[in-house]
Formats: structure tokens, sequence, C-alpha cells
């Protein structure tokens, strides 16, 4: 089994930049989820002046880290129909001191039923990745399976995050296994810094047996706020901390440390 990424979802510009950058680079498989939509982070809004400290920062400190960006509301509609926002698009386009970009991962965060997606929306998003060349993130729940399972069979490449709360962060009774092969595995919901080892346990159950190739990661983002509602990097640094541990001790370790 290999831990791909320990993800902290919901950096945003309350989040210490100084600081976050000290965390992440004491733990190499951690990765920021930063939320944007059109709501979220509006043109010449907080949120995207803090993205763009964030890289600034990191350029001037000649480091790296890995970040996801987690598309949503009306932009993430605006993708499965092929369109992607100058705002949206200019965040796509940053790059890391190494010339990488700095979202590595794209995750497109629709929900069937909820958002207006497009009949065509499985063509629409194959022939966007082709153009971005970057990872999507996909949620496989009960609202949209049938559609991620026509994308998968028609070679869209992503990774799978199994939530069924959807962002809500509800523990789920048990985790799922792998619905698919020769893909990442993500599992989130519910995932705190006092429950990581015992839900990393079960998820290395569910992909144990399973025709899966292994690599998996967690995301949590509830767990990780604090009183104020906010991203508390305290509780990173634990929730961190014990999933390091746990690997240590269950996956192939030496790949990463």
């Amino acid at each position: 089994m290999y831990l791909m990424y320990v993800t902290c979802s919901g950096t945003d510009e309350s989040t210490d930049i100084k600081g976050l950058i000290n965390l992440m680079k004491k733990y190499y498989f951690a990765e920021i989820g930063v939320q944007v939509s059109d709501k979220q982070s509006p043109k010449g809004g907080a949120r995207l002046e803090w993205i763009h400290d964030l890289v600034h920062e990191l350029k001037a400190a000649d480091r790296t880290i890995n970040a996801a960006l987690h598309v949503n509301q009306g932009w993430v509609e605006q993708m499965c129909r092929g369109i992607v926002v100058p705002e949206l698009e200019e965040l796509i386009e940053l790059k890391s001191v190494d010339g990488q970009p700095f979202f590595s991962r794209i995750q497109l965060n629709f929900k069937l039923g909820r958002d207006d997606v497009s009949p065509n929306c499985a063509d629409t998003l194959v022939t966007l990745q082709r153009h971005l060349n970057r990872q999507f993130i996909l949620s496989f729940n009960e609202s949209n399976e049938r559609l991620v399972r026509e994308l998968y069979l028609k070679g869209l490449r992503f990774d799978c995050l199994y939530d069924s709360s959807f962002g809500k962060g509800i523990l789920p009774d048990f985790r799922k296994k792998p619905a698919f092969t020769h893909i990442v595995q993500g599992y989130a919901g519910g995932i705190d810094p006092q429950n990581v080892t015992s839900e990393l346990d079960k998820i290395a159950c569910a992909i144990k047996n399973s025709p899966s190739c292994g690599v998996f990661y967690i995301d949590a983002e509830k767990g990780l706020q604090g009183n104020d509602g906010h991203l508390s990097l305290e509780k990173c640094e634990t929730y961190l901390m014990q999933a390091r541990q746990w690997y240590l001790s269950h996956g192939d370790a030496d790949v990463l440390f």
C-alpha cells in the first residue's frame, strides 16, 4: 500500500502562509486543498490574492508543495460544459518554482441532482482534461456513480474520492472497496486528528484484497477546523503526524521517508 497524499482541505485567506509552508515541509505527503468558485473567490477577492501570495512566498523560499484546486458551484458547472472562466484559468496556469503546475490536481465538486450538469458532460470533461493536461479528482457516490463510471470507460484520467456525505464531514459506517482499478483511491468524510489512525485501518482493510493498484490518499476538512470555523494548523500537524506514524508501520514508507 502506498499512501500518496494526506490532504488538508480548507486552506484559505485565513491560513497563515509562513506557518503553512513550515508545516508542509515537514511532511512530504502533505497536500493542501483550496476551495474556489464564483462565490468563494471572485475577481479581486481575498482568496485569489492569498493564493498568489502563497505561490510568491514559496518561490521566494525555493520550495514546492502538493496542492489541489477544489472547484465548486458555478465554476464547476461551467467546466462540465467545457468553459473555464478567466479567473479559474489563471489559477490553473500558476507555476511552482520548478516550472510545474502549482495545482497538480483539480477536484470537480459537482453532484448530479444539485448542479445543472449538461447531458454531454462526459465527452466534454474528457476533452477539457486533454486541454488542461491535469489530473482530475471526482467524487464517487450514489448521485454521481453512473456518470463517473461512464467517464472511466471513456478514458478520463481521474483520482476517485469516496465521500458519501459529499463534503459534509460525516463519518461513514464503513469504507468502500475500490470501484475501479489502476487509479488512485481517495477517502474522505469525518476524518479528524483523533480518528485518522482507526480510519486508515478501515481503509487498509477495504483496499487490501481489492484489484486496485493499492495507491490511496485521505482528505479531511471539517475535522481540521478550529473553534473559529477556519483551518487549524495545529490540528493539521496532529493529523499529519498520526498519519505518518500509521504509514511507517503499515505502508511502503521507504518510498516517502
